[in-house]
């Protein structure tokens, strides 16, 4: 069993592309820990860690971390302070598909408050992350495959 879980600690995280990070940086009530992950692929682990975390992450995302750390999947390769940049709880973005396909109004939410789009998403709002928890080949699919929010449009 890992030990428990700190903000600040930055996962590594084996893909077949090479070696991705991301960094535990909240924790909420509701859906856990959140992820911010970083863009970029390492064959050896950098000597700094700051230096990679301390960049404006690719996504961000919700994941059972410390169930993953448990069951060996990922692991924790230092504790580094989160970067002034990454403290503010990220903005977050969902909608609802219907079961006949329609696509319901956007809701952005600030991990406390939600709110009801009536009309599309701006620009800015287009590189919110989706809210929502995800599994672990899911997270790696998605590092493998250069994920960014902007290019998912629900």
């Amino acid at each position: 069993m890992a030990r428990k879980i700190l903000i600040g600690d930055v996962i590594q995280i084996v893909t077949a592309r090479g070696i991705a990070y991301a960094q535990f940086t909240h924790k909420h009530q509701r859906f856990g820990s959140l992820l911010s992950i970083f863009a970029g692929f390492y064959d050896n682990a950098p000597k700094d860690f700051s230096s990679i975390v301390s960049n404006s992450p690719a996504f961000h995302t919700f994941f059972p971390l410390q169930s993953a750390l448990n069951e060996g999947l990922f692991s924790v390769v230092a504790n580094v302070a989160v970067a002034d940049r990454n403290k503010p709880f990220p903005m977050f973005r969902s909608r609802v598909i219907g079961a006949d396909g329609q696509a319901g109004p956007w809701w952005l939410w600030d991990g406390q408050k939600e709110e009801m789009l009536r009309r599309d998403l701006t620009d800015t709002e287009k590189h919110y992350s989706l809210r929502g928890i995800i599994s672990a080949p899911l997270l790696v699919e998605r590092i493998e495959n250069g994920y960014r929010p902007e290019t998912h449009s629900v």
